[in-house]
This record gives C-alpha cells, sequence and structure tokens, in this order.
C-alpha cells in the first residue's frame, strides 16, 4: 500500500493566498468542562478522530498538525454535506503532477463529539473547510476503510493536546486550569518553535560517517513515518550508503518517491534512538517547498508513537514520557510492493505499485494484481494493517501468496529482503 508515510499530508493547504482566517475557536460546548477524552483509531500511526461539519453525521479525519485548516479529502458514502458559500482556489503540494482544486468554505460549525451522547464536546462555530475537488490522497484506500479528510493545527493551538497511543485516547486541556506539576515529575520537556501554528522541533542525527547533523523539523501527525530530511536542505546532509528506493506516499500533485536509509542515532532531547529509519524523497517529490523553507524536513508519528505525548503549542514545548513501544525497532516494508484497498467496503486488496529489483518484483507481482491469501490466510479476514505487519517482517521471512490477475488464479512467493 502507499503508506506506511503519509508524507504528502505535510504541504496540502499550507499557502493559499489571500484566505480569511476565521476569528471564532474551538471551545468545549459545557462551558464547565476543563478537559475533555476522546477515544480514537489508530491506523498506521495515524490518529483518526469524529467530526461533524454542520448538520452532518460523523466524518473520520486525520489529525494533522503539519497542515492549518480541516480538509475534506472524498465524500463517499455520505449523502448530503451543507456547507456555506464556497468558492474554487487554486492549491499546491507535494508530488510530481499539478496543483489541484478544491472549494474554500468559511462561517461552518464543526463539531467533536464526545461518544457519551450527552452533548458534551468540542465546537467551533465559524470554521474554514476546505473539498478537494479530486481524491488525491485516497486515504480511504490506503487506510482500508472510509476516512474522508484531515483536521489540522488549530486544535493544537487551542489546547493542551495529550494523546496517548497505547490505550488509543486524546484528551483536551483548558490551559488556563491546567496543572503542570505532574509533567514536570514524570515527563521530559522538548522545547518547540511555533511559526504560523506550526510546531517545530530539533534533532540532532549522528550520520553513518560519524558526523553529526542538527535538524530543524516540523513536527507532523499527519505523518505515519519517523524522520524524512530533504537532501538538499542542507549541504551537511550525508545519504547512507545502503538505501532502498521506496513509495513514501502520496501527495496532493501525485505519488512522492525517494530513498529510505538507517542513520546511526537520532537524538531528540534526552531521548535517542539507535539505528534510525530515515526517508528521503526524489527532488522533483519535493520540488521547491523545502528549498524555501527554514527546515530540514519531518517527524512523524513513528516517534511520537513511541510516548504519552503533552503538546502544549501555546507554551511552546512538548512533555514525553517513553511507552512500551520506545524501544521497538524501525520497520519498512520490505517486500518492495504496496498494497491498497480499492473500495474500502469490501474485501478486496490489489497492488498499488511495485519496486523495480524488489523481492516482489522477482516473484513476478505487478500492480493490480488482486491478493487473494497471504500466508494461507484468506485475504478478506485481514486489515491492512495486518497486510503491513507481514511486509515489515524480518529479513528471510516466507511470504506465500496466492494471486487474481484478470480472473486468472496463480501462486508465488518470495522472502523478505533485509537491503538497510
Amino acid at each position: 500500500m502507499k503508506l506506511p508515510t503519509l508524507l504528502g499530508l505535510l504541504w496540502m493547504c499550507s499557502w493559499i493566498s489571500g484566505q480569511p482566517q476565521g476569528d471564532p475557536k474551538f471551545r468545549f460546548m459545557v462551558q464547565e468542562d476543563v478537559s475533555l477524552t476522546i477515544p480514537f483509531d489508530f491506523s498506521q500511526n495515524l490518529i483518526i478522530i469524529p467530526m461533524r461539519i454542520n448538520q452532518s453525521p460523523p466524518l473520520r479525519f486525520v489529525l494533522d498538525s503539519g497542515i492549518s485548516n480541516s480538509i475534506i479529502t472524498e465524500l463517499t458514502g455520505v449523502d448530503t454535506l451543507l456547507l456555506n458559500f464556497a468558492r474554487l482556489v487554486k492549491v499546491t503540494g507535494l508530488g510530481e503532477g499539478s496543483s489541484a482544486e478544491a472549494y474554500y468554505s468559511a462561517g461552518n460549525r464543526l463539531t467533536i463529539d464526545h461518544p457519551d451522547g450527552l452533548g458534551r464536546g468540542l465546537v467551533k462555530e465559524s470554521g474554514e473547510v476546505y473539498v478537494l475537488t479530486a481524491d488525491q490522497f485516497e486515504l480511504s484506500k490506503q487506510l482500508g476503510f472510509q476516512v474522508n479528510g484531515l483536521i489540522g493545527s488549530e486544535l493544537f493551538n487551542q489546547f493542551i493536546i495529550q494523546f496517548d497511543p497505547i490505550e488509543k485516547t486524546i484528551l483536551f486541556h483548558d490551559r488556563s486550569t491546567f496543572n503542570y506539576k505532574r509533567l514536570k515529575r514524570n515527563y521530559s520537556r522538548i522545547p518547540l518553535t511555533i511559526k504560523a501554528g506550526k510546531a517545530y522541533v530539533d534533532v540532532s542525527f549522528v550520520q553513518e560517517d560519524g558526523s553529526e547533523l542538527l535538524t530543524h523539523l516540523l513536527i507532523d501527525t499527519g505523518a505515519s513515518l519517523s524522520f524524512w530530511i530533504s537532501a538538499k536542505s542542507d549541504p551537511q546532509v550525508k545519504i547512507p550508503t545502503k538505501t532502498v528506493k521506496a513509495m513514501l506516499g502520496q501527495g496532493l500533485n501525485g505519488d512522492i518517491t525517494g530513498i529510505n536509509g538507517r542513520l546511526l542515532q537520532a537524538r531528540l532531547g534526552p531521548f535517542s534512538f539507535r539505528k534510525p529509519l530515515v526517508a528521503y524523497p526524489d527532488s522533483a517529490s519535493v520540488g521547491e517547498i523545502a528549498l524555501n523553507s527554514e527546515r530540514h524536513g519531518s517527524m512523524g508519528n513513528d516517534i511520537l508513537r513511541r510516548f504519552t505525548v503533552y503538546m502544549d503549542f501555546s507554551g511552546g514545548a512538548m512533555y514525553l514520557k517513553p511507552n512500551k513501544w520506545f524501544y521497538s525497532s524501525f520497520s519498512y516494508n520490505r517486500s518492495g510492493m504496496e498494497i491498497e484497498k480499492p473500495f474500502p467496503q469490501l474485501p478486496v486488496f490489489a497492488v498499488y505499485s511495485v519496486m523495480d529489483g524488489s523481492a516482489a518484483y522477482k516473484a513476478g507481482i505487478k500492480p493490480g494484481d488482486q491478493i487473494e491469501y497471504i500466508n494461507f490466510i484468506p485475504a478478506y479476514s485481514l486489515t491492512l494493517d495486518d497486510f503491513n505487519h507481514i511486509l515489515h517482517g524480518e529479513e528471510g521471512k516466507s511470504v506465500n501468496l496466492r494471486i487474481n490477475r484478470d480472473g486468472k488464479q496463480f501462486r508465488t512467493k518470495f522472502r523478505l529482503e533485509g537491503k538497510i
């Protein structure tokens, strides 16, 4: 599938000049509330929460600190969505294609309901929404279930947000009543730089030759990778000797390709990560956007999932406490093929892409092939997360497949390759 990195989410809607910004902010529906806990779905390192727009039923949105506003990427299965007057605008982003079109609408009521059904939750009375005219991101196909869009950093700027990937809960805290004493006792404080409503953090890498690379990275909860770095962002960037070609994601302008490699170490405040996986996007995918910014790249949720996290954008800090995943290895897709679920409501799994020279390529697998069985397990009984777990397995592990290609079935197998 096109994940494990939703790298393209980083840039969507970053710059649409001349658009007005809504003054009203998210607030608690019940005035007496000072905190609120919302359960979330956690798939491929992404946080998915429900949100209603005006009178709509609950829609599913990826919580993405790398963008500013709410974006609707698809409305499959939604009968009607009422929006205030919308006008057509051009948007640009990562990928190798051209710019896309979206409808911009202001003055919409955005609601995140508490699941108890007692009228509690968060609400924004005059919210901005962008609706893509075409589904470039194809989030539902990539995650395997219906996802309607992205909600951005406005939530992070208005609350102290705690998320726990183990418990799959996110807590919204009112800053004016928040007690910092517990954080100071049990959590490590990491300074953040806030620019245009987004958070940046300094991360130090030890490269293959032992040199140190100091980076300034966007914190992006809409990316399921660990780190990505633009090779052209700094003359000190040195690509590892051993790399593997990878489909890094899908951006607004098309597929985002590049390579994965490992560095010796990454340091985030007092925390160190051994042999972290780092993605280096092709220059054609990054374009001039990364070159014109002050950052080197991004840090995603494969790092944040290793902690219980408090994000305090207004206070210019995040607070981290390691969880049971802290020491888990940095894995990648060792098959060389990406799988998607083209019809999220149906148990159909198809190969989206195959990297030349990869294990899947040598096994004769082609884009468009439907996978009916993997390791003798029927595909209809699995999720895309299950497929990812198999394809991210240990080097040398065997993968057996039954493929349907244009109505003809055949079997093939390969062993996962550990090239980095």
